[in-house]
């Protein structure tokens, strides 16, 4: 793949990230409490740290870990305030619309973006596919 194609995949990952991170911040300002800067440090790591990371072969493998660390504690997260925060009876249309399952959701696609981010760094470098295993 081109580097222009990674720099857009990189760019759509960062895109990703902020307007999570904004949403997070409109609806749970960290001024208000000290537990919501914690989502406010991952996203930090994902717009200022894990594009770097996905920009070499050698560190992509490392980014991706982060990545996917990053969605599994921002699912647990929404969910369990999801879940502490329920005050609706549980149909099918509050799961689905009056719940954090969308934001969730749109979070989990960091995961199969990251996994191409690393795919592609790693296919483009220099040497890529000669004895190495997928």
């Amino acid at each position: 793949m081109p580097q222009k194609d990674v720099r857009m995949l990189i760019c759509a990952f960062v895109l990703l990230s902020v307007g999570g991170l904004m949403l997070h911040i409109r609806i749970h300002p960290p001024a208000v409490s000290l537990f919501n800067c914690l989502p406010v440090a991952f996203g930090a790591v994902n717009i200022l740290l894990l594009p770097f990371l996905f920009r070499r072969a050698e560190t992509a493998p490392l980014a991706f870990m982060l990545c996917c660390l990053t969605v599994i504690a921002g699912t647990i997260g929404m969910a369990y305030f999801s879940i502490v925060e329920w005050k609706e009876p549980v149909t099918l249309y509050t799961v689905l619309f009056k719940s954090t399952l969308a934001d969730i959701i749109i979070l989990m696609a960091k995961v199969p973006l990251g996994y191409v981010l690393l795919r592609q760094v790693q296919g483009a470098a220099p040497g890529a596919g000669r004895g190495q295993h997928a």
